[in-house]
């Protein structure tokens, strides 16, 4: 539960919150992310009444965590941390008998490579990732379906931000070459570094067709999905923490500027897993490894925005 919590945290910190009273992102006309500071301590929440709501008090001893309708309480004690998890009660509505696509909400993943290539550095595979760090946060902020009167069959669209983070596993930050223009890897020094990574941001928008089957939870039906998901590059850096002190280094980074990959969903209710199967990689052609990224993760497709 503390991932849940650092990871909303750098949300936050991607939009660059400065977060003193009250501060809001707005989205559309809507509050994407709001961040509430006073004297009884601090409180994250992303989306609206069924949203993610992350609570600190002032001692940071206590942290709350509220998904959809899921409450999670973190207690750190001399004796340990303690995790208690409960659920609200929710009158069933119109809204849950629709068709739900699952695109909109909160999506939390881990990112992998499914194809390299070093080939331009001669084999030398620096691009080596922290794969239990190398995370990647999506906000998925509208959704769009076209279905059926049955409410079984539905094309989904929408508009989402991706925010995904590659943690360097080897004590290095990369730089392109101002001769020849080509990503090149930078030894930093082990004794000092904490972390370095490369963080990306995409503006993402999704076509799938999504299949509610005859399968049954309670009431809700297991649905799947596959389709295509199309990103704009709206922002790229490195960040280097060392022991006392941090740097981030804005820039292109020869990163393409455009990308699609293939996904995949198995939804159930409040739940779904994903897949994202990248068919462009992550750098220009010729300008740096030839990386193509796959992400597997969890999604909240309720939360409401």
């Amino acid at each position: 539960m503390k991932r849940i919590f650092l990871l909303l945290t750098a949300v936050a910190c991607a939009f660059t919150l400065q977060a003193q009273d009250t501060t809001k992102v707005k989205v559309l006309n809507k509050n994407v992310v709001s961040v509430i500071e006073n004297n009884a301590g601090t409180q994250v929440k992303v989306g609206n009444n069924n949203g993610v709501e992350v609570i600190t008090d002032s001692r940071g001893d206590t942290t709350k965590i509220r998904i959809g309708n899921r409450n999670f309480d973190v207690i750190d004690s001399r004796d340990g941390t303690k995790i208690n998890m409960t659920r609200e009660h929710q009158e069933k509505n119109k809204k849950y008998s629709r068709f739900n696509g699952h695109w909109g909400g909160l999506e939390m993943g881990m990112n992998l490579f499914r194809q390299t290539d070093y080939s331009l550095y001669e084999g030398d595979e620096f691009f080596d990732l922290n794969y239990g760090k190398s995370l990647t946060v999506n906000l998925n902020v509208a959704e769009y379906a076209f279905k059926n009167d049955r409410n079984t069959v539905g094309l989904v669209t929408g508009l989402g931000f991706s925010l995904m983070d590659f943690r360097f596993d080897r004590p290095i930050t990369i730089a392109k070459n101002n001769t020849t223009g080509l990503i090149e890897p930078v030894d930093l020094d082990p004794a000092r570094l904490k972390k370095s990574k490369l963080n990306v941001s995409y503006l993402t928008v999704p076509m799938f067709l999504e299949v509610a089957t005859p399968l049954k939870l309670n009431s809700n039906r297991l649905t799947l999905a596959a389709g295509v998901i199309g990103g704009l590059n709206i922002g790229s850096h490195t960040k280097i923490k060392h022991n006392s002190s941090k740097d981030k280094e804005r820039g292109n980074f020869n990163i393409n500027p455009f990308k699609y990959e293939l996904t995949g969903r198995i939804g159930l209710g409040e739940f779904c897993i994903f897949g994202n199967y990248a068919m462009t990689p992550l750098f220009r052609d010729g300008k740096g490894p030839e990386l193509y990224p796959f992400t597997i993760g969890v999604s909240f497709p309720n939360i409401d925005f």
